[in-house]
């Protein structure tokens, strides 16, 4: 039987269409309330038989097949740290060690992910403004370290520390004027005449 002859039908028939074929625990995110995608998926996993080779219908599956994205959401921890990898935070960073150059418009790309993410590039300002930058940048930032070297008191020889590269302070999100300022630069910039 062909599913398409089911994907007109409202929720009310398609209730009674499960109930005529004997389908009577429908899995809902609404307990007793369940939605178009649910009625479909429970009806094709009827009419598949149920087979253990056969992979179960959801309703996410029922949903990207009439052309909706499903609503993706972690289901264990490790999905919500890798999800928490790629949140931007807004940050100002500045570079500790001296001999770099120090230009106004500095950038510098920062690398980082896993096997599991993947590698992931992004591009930090060095200029001392306000900046969206992905969680895992943040935490590469902060793992950086460098060398400085200090004289001794008595000038005999140089004493050697290990200090963090890169000091990173988070700031507030974007103030209404700070927001309404960057709308007018891009819609000057996207401007035909600008």
């Amino acid at each position: 039987m062909n599913m398409d002859m089911f994907k007109d039908l409202t929720n009310a028939q398609l209730k009674e269409e499960c109930q005529a074929q004997g389908i009577t625990n429908i899995p809902a995110k609404s307990p007793g309330k369940p939605n178009k995608d649910e009625y479909l998926a429970a009806i094709a996993n009827k009419l598949s038989y149920g087979g253990e080779d056969e992979p179960v219908i959801t309703a996410e599956d029922v949903a990207a097949s009439r052309g909706k994205a499903p609503v993706r959401r972690p289901k264990t921890r490790a999905q919500l740290d890798r999800l928490e990898m790629f949140r931007k935070d807004r940050v100002i960073v500045h570079d500790v060690q001296d001999n770099q150059s120090k230009d106004k418009d500095e950038t510098i790309s920062i690398s980082w992910g896993n096997i599991v993410l993947g590698g992931q590039t992004d591009l930090v300002s060095m200029n001392g403004n306000p900046q969206y930058v992905r969680r895992g940048a943040i935490n590469n930032l902060l793992s950086s370290t460098t060398v400085v070297h200090k004289p001794r008191a008595n000038g005999n020889g140089v004493d050697s520390e290990v200090v963090p590269r890169f000091i990173v302070t988070e700031v507030a999100g974007m103030t209404p004027e700070e927001l309404k300022d960057l709308i007018t630069k891009q819609s000057m910039r996207n401007a035909k005449y600008a």
